[in-house]
This record gives C-alpha cells, structure tokens and sequence, in this order.
C-alpha cells in the first residue's frame, strides 16, 4: 500500500479558502485569512494565525482541502 503525501505541511504557510470557525472568540476567520501550520495530522492541519507582530491570535484545525499553499517551508525543501 502506498504513502498519501500531502502537498502542505508543517511549516508552510497558508491560505483559508473559506470561512472558518474561531476558537477563542466568537465569529469566523474570513476566506483569504494567512496563517502557518504548525502541526500536521495528516488530512487536518493546526494553523496558527497571527497579527502583524506575530503575536498568536488563534489555533484552528482545518482539513487540507480547505486551504492555499501560499508558501512552502524552507525547512520542508531542504528535506527533499
């Protein structure tokens, strides 16, 4: 049986396709929000988002299929 690899992982930076839930106040993040992931489950991804400063604003799980690969990790490209 093969291996899926998935084309974002830890490290890489992103962009919510749509609207997602928040996880520490109420509402949504909008489409076009960026973020990075910082853990990844596979299927689902742990995105940080931050402010400008890079201060965190929130953690959200979100499935693959519903972000953008904006950039790739530099760490993930020295590892292929």
């Amino acid at each position: 049986m093969g291996t899926v690899k998935h084309a974002i992982g830890e490290h890489d930076v992103i962009a919510l396709i749509d609207p997602i839930k928040k996880t520490k106040d109420p509402g949504n993040w909008p489409a076009g929000t960026v973020g990075a992931v910082v853990s990844d489950y596979g299927d689902v991804k742990l995105v940080e988002i931050a402010n400008d400063r890079g201060e965190m604003l929130d953690l959200i799980q979100v499935r693959e299929l519903r972000l953008k690969l904006i950039a790739k990790s530099a760490h993930a490209q020295a590892q292929v």
